[in-house]
Parts: C-alpha cells; structure tokens; sequence
C-alpha cells in the first residue's frame, strides 16, 4: 500500500486555507467543504495520473539525447536533481508496491494481472543476486545479428580492456507475455529470476473534515485526511482546485487566474 508519513503527505487544510484565500482575494465567491472535497480528490487524482503521461514523454526525450557515460542510459538516468525522469520516479516511488516476480510459461513470461496491490506495472528487471538489472526492449527478429554484434565485440582486443556491462533484452509477445534473453545468448530464453516493478495502488481519498460551531464549519483534524503526493505538489494542488471551483460557481475569472498559473508551471517545465 502507498506509504502515508509526514515527508510525502500535504496538509488538507492547508490547501484549503489557500484555496479559500485566493478565491476571496479576487472576491470569487466562497467554496463549500463539500465543493472542496470534491474538486481536491478529482486534482489529487489528475496529478497522479499525468505522473504516467509525463514519464513517457521525459524518457523518450532521454533516449534521443546525446550518450553519457551511463550504459544504461536509457533506462535508468544518472542522479541529477534537474533530471525531470529522476524527479518523476521520486514523486511515483511512494505508492510503489514490492516487484513482482514474473511466472513461466512455455518459455514466456506472464505478467502480472491488475489487482488490488498492482495498480499499474511498470520497468522489468533480471535479478543475479544482489544486482537487479533493467531489461531493454527489442525487436525479437534481430536476435541474430545482437548474438553475432556481442561474439564480434568480446573478441576483439578492445573487450579484453573494457568490459561491456551485460543486457538482457525482452520482447512483448501477441498474448501480454514477454519472452527474455541474454544479450550474450540470444537463443536461449530466460525464464526466471525476472520481475516488473509496480504501482500497488493510487492516492488515498481526502477528506477536509469539519464540525460546525454557531453555524461555522471548524477543521476537524482528527477525522480529516491529508494528501498523499509529494510535497512539492502543493501548489499544482492549488491551481487546479482554484480551476475546478471556478468552473463550479461560474466564475470565470477564477478559472482563468488558475489557468494562467498552470500554464506558467507547465512552461517551467520545458
């Protein structure tokens, strides 16, 4: 399950207490509880879910990039904290769920089925004790000439002075499975020692929790539910409820204030 401590949880109320400033700054008109609730779960959610959209597209621009020194460049990026893959990764790493193991059937691997703890899969790994190695994907046709590259490439006296980390390959088969191979040995399937890493499960529902005093809604702490994002997601948080509350109560100037404000986060970005 997502793990819920005080590094990766922003306060409801606090996102609240901003939503309700701003809005009353540019005099929008006031936002229930309820409203809150509502429009905070549907931006909780949206945030998560363009995590997924926004990895894609980052590593994508990864690969075209020109070489490091990694070798694994393409699948796992060095430390960096302008890295919008490592940041990304940083920001999902707090719902993932423990690797599962992929099982063998006929010499293909089956992924696993989406369930309670497995909310979404994602890179696959080949474990060899300690190491866990990522899986690069490839065309199943060019195994021949990968085998032959590889033979050609630990003969020669350049191998004997720099020893080329080991890949191990993977193809999506027609029936969701994959089928893994060495680099080394293209012709040889491995089928087991493999696992996907996982999502075990999206955001916990919030909830601003409140009794009410001489006809006055108070914070009610105790049954109130914070969010669980990465901290520096508070003000995208903001934003986007400031957006849908505006859409809400037919203000909109609230919703263009909120618009203007993403696009400039969006931008950044870039």
């Amino acid at each position: 399950m997502p793990i819920v401590n005080a590094t990766t949880t922003i306060s409801i109320d606090t996102v609240y207490q901003r939503v309700l400033a701003l809005a009353n700054k540019e005099q929008r008109g006031y936002i229930t509880p309820q409203e809150f609730n509502l429009h905070a779960n549907q931006a909780q959610h949206d945030i998560f879910e363009q995590y997924f959209y926004d990895l894609a597209k980052y590593v994508n621009i990864t690969k075209k990039s020109e070489p490091t020194n990694s070798p694994t460049q393409n699948t796992t990026v060095e430390p960096d904290f302008s890295s919008m893959v490592n940041l990304i990764r940083e920001k999902l790493s707090i719902y993932e769920g423990t690797p599962v193991a992929l099982v063998n059937s006929n010499g293909n691997l089956s992924r696993p089925a989406l369930a309670a703890s497995v909310y979404r899969t994602g890179r696959y790994f080949f474990s060899t004790g300690a190491e866990r190695i990522p899986l690069q994907k490839t065309e199943w046709d060019m195994r021949p000439f990968i085998k032959e590259s590889w033979d050609a490439v630990a003969a020669s006296p350049f191998h004997q002075v720099y020893q080329q980390p080991a890949r191990y390959l993977y193809h999506e088969n027609s029936d969701g499975s994959i089928s893994v191979y060495a680099e080394s040995a293209a012709t040889t399937p491995i089928t087991s020692g493999v696992s996907v890493e996982v999502i075990a499960a999206p955001p916990t529902p919030v909830n601003w929790a409140y009794v009410v005093v001489n006809e006055n809604a108070l914070y009610d702490a105790n049954l109130s539910v914070d969010f669980n994002l990465h901290r520096s997601e508070e003000t995208n948080l903001v934003v986007k409820i400031l957006e849908l509350a505006g859409i809400t109560i037919n203000k909109p100037g609230l919703v263009q204030i909120a618009s203007n404000e993403e696009t400039q986060n969006t931008n950044e970005k870039q």
